[in-house]
């Protein structure tokens, strides 16, 4: 199976107290997404002493909890897990080259730089919708040299055209929808008059059949019959008798 770019996000708190409620209730949100899958969510504190230490989703406000949640950012922080890499080293041989994302190293730094009473959320996102561009870029001799989220700077620069441009996007998409909506109504609607008019036929050629039976016409006569059927509106009473 191809996996998309996998980017680390690791957001700071002030208090601990903050890192529940809300911000689950997102994330979980968030896991059924087909153009993005979170792969792994951690919260950790920085104790008073200075030690670092992981959250249990449990203690986070999440009743079933999850203990598999968090190894895999954990493992990348330097944590010890059974059958993990041992204090989280990268293996023999394995060596980080590009400047651009986040190695292990950078990843321990996180939990480093917070201050004692602080936490972080840290979530590991895999951009699904993004695996095909880059493998192409690949083949085309392509590499990044940047990346990240625009700043409130960078955002105020664009504001108003940023805004302008995702109304417009959605407008698309809402025109995109309403027109596939209305194909899908119009198709149903083809259906049941194809079905009435196949019910309508049966019932004609039943009407038609009694009476060739019971001899009020005969078999040359069956489409001028069909016809006064129709127009006597013996169908429609047909098909309310039954």
């Amino acid at each position: 199976m191809t996996l998309g770019p996998v980017q680390l996000i690791a957001i700071e708190f002030d208090s601990l107290d903050r890192l529940q409620g809300k911000i689950i209730e997102e994330i979980d949100d968030l896991i059924p997404l087909s153009a993005v899958r979170i792969l792994d969510v951690l919260f950790v504190a920085k104790e008073d002493n200075g030690d670092l230490v992981s959250l249990e989703m449990g203690e986070m406000g999440d009743e079933a909890g999850d203990e598999a949640l968090g190894t895999l950012i954990g493992q990348l922080m330097g944590f010890s897990f059974e059958d993990d890499l041992d204090e989280g080293q990268v293996p023999t041989g394995i060596s980080d080259s590009s400047p651009i994302g986040l190695g292990p190293a950078d990843i321990e730094r996180i939990g480093d730089n917070l201050a004692p009473g602080t936490g972080a959320a840290l979530l590991l996102v895999e951009h699904r919708w993004a695996a095909g561009v880059r493998d192409a870029v690949l083949e085309a001799g392509g590499r990044m040299v940047a990346q990240g989220f625009l700043t409130p700077t960078g955002l105020l620069l664009i504001g108003a055209e940023l805004l302008a441009t995702a109304d417009a996007i959605d407008a698309i998409e809402m025109a995109a929808e309403l027109e596939a909506e209305a194909n899908v109504r119009a198709l149903e609607a083809l259906a049941t008059i194809e079905i009435a008019a196949e019910v309508e036929a049966a019932v004609v050629a039943r009407t038609i059949l009694t009476l060739m039976e019971a001899g009020f016409i005969e078999q040359a006569a069956t489409e001028h019959a069909a016809r006064a059927v129709l127009d006597a509106a013996i169908i429609d009473q047909a098909i309310a008798a039954g």
